[in-house]
């Protein structure tokens, strides 16, 4: 994946979470599916993983560098959750989205080519800094999909 394409990629996620704006706040809360994550959930998810990214790994993700595992997934979840439902709202929620992606894309621009092929290590996870990208961009796409499921249902 080439660095266009990943500035792409995080410009169109900005516009994506901005047109969130539009969901009633009842929608932005409520369960997905029975047992799932609402709206808020998921993108504060996404959010949280950005922030983890920009402040534990992208600083430190140089070749050869073994970084400590990723927190326990349960629990950082848990929490992405909790700060969806207890602390944010929606509309800030999205504005730190947004603030967020800039970082991201900032990050990026400042990356020469050869950047993209270091190999690192998060606990015993190998990455290029490119196949980290990869690997994040489509969890973006994961949850996309699943929220634009819901959105239209709405909808129709």
């Amino acid at each position: 994946m080439k660095k266009e394409q990943i500035i792409d990629h995080h410009e169109s996620f900005k516009v994506w979470l901005n047109e969130l704006k539009q969901i009633s706040e009842e929608e932005w809360i409520q369960p997905m599916e029975e047992g799932k994550w609402s709206i808020a959930a998921n993108v504060s998810h996404i959010i949280k993983w950005d922030q983890y990214s920009l402040r534990e790994i992208l600083p430190h993700a140089k070749e050869g560098v073994e970084l400590i595992p990723f927190p326990d997934f349960q629990e950082f979840n848990g929490a992405a959750e909790e700060y969806a439902h207890r602390v944010a709202n929606q509309e800030g929620l999205i504005e730190e989205g947004v603030q967020t992606r800039d970082e991201l894309i900032t990050y990026v621009k400042g990356l020469s080519d050869d950047d993209f092929r270091q190999a690192f290590k998060v606990g015993d996870q190998s990455f290029t800094l490119e196949e980290f990208f990869e690997d994040f961009i489509g969890h973006d796409k994961h949850h996309q999909e699943q929220i634009e499921e819901v959105v239209s249902a709405e909808k129709a």
